[in-house]
């Protein structure tokens, strides 16, 4: 899917940086929204706040899925998700979600089908554009909460999550001209492995994280 960075965040002194929290379905209207403003060069903002609720609400329900949120001053403040199974995740969604999705968005998709069914391709997984483990799928910080280290927390908090379900690797496919998310993820540990065209005419880079310490999350 799309990514989104605040940047280099280092917080001041005596700053503490929030603890994202598993979402819940009260929260799929917000991070819609907070997608849509702060992802705006991807393909699924384009389809909207609506299409985009159903779609974080689904990944908060889809096992192997995860949606995470930060809160800050009493809202969410950023979130990030991802999917162990996007074959699972997609199925679920056009099962229970596309019909009222669609509807909402049908203009958008019939400008937009190329797109639609480069995304869907690349859900189905395979060689290209798919490595190993968990994808990262989204982050997002508003900008109210940007340069404050909210980013950096959130994908620390995904590796957590990645690692307390027995994952020993994860991925992430990102616009190649996304140097402030490229950095976030390298800072991270992911490392970048390849280059493909999600959508034709667009380069996205793949970078790969594997665990450093694979006995780190094992039950005690």
């Amino acid at each position: 899917m799309e990514a989104h960075d605040d940047g280099v965040a280092v917080p001041g002194a005596g700053d503490a940086v929030p603890v994202p929290r598993a979402a819940t379905d009260d929260d799929d209207q917000v991070v819609g929204a907070l997608h849509a403003a702060q992802i705006p060069e991807g393909f699924l903002a384009v389809l909207g706040p609506g299409f985009l609720a159903r779609l974080y609400r689904r990944i908060n329900r889809t096992r192997g899925s995860f949606l995470l949120v930060v809160d800050a001053e009493g809202r969410v403040a950023g979130f990030i998700a991802g999917s162990a199974d996007l074959r699972a995740l997609y199925a679920g969604f056009l099962l229970h979600d596309s019909p009222g999705a669609a509807l909402g968005a049908a203009r958008r998709l019939v400008v937009g089908w190329r797109r639609a069914l480069e995304t869907l391709r690349h859900g189905a997984g395979g060689a290209t554009g798919t490595g190993r483990g968990t994808e990262l799928l989204a982050v997002a910080v508003d900008p109210a909460w940007q340069g404050r280290g909210l980013g950096a927390r959130l994908v620390e908090a995904f590796l957590d999550r990645v690692r307390s379900e027995g994952g020993r690797a994860a991925y992430v496919v990102v616009g190649a001209d996304n140097t402030r998310a490229i950095g976030l993820y390298r800072r991270a540990g992911f490392t970048e492995v390849g280059d493909f065209e999600l959508h034709a005419g667009t380069t996205s880079l793949l970078l790969q994280w594997d665990d450093p310490d694979p006995g780190s999350g094992d039950p005690a």
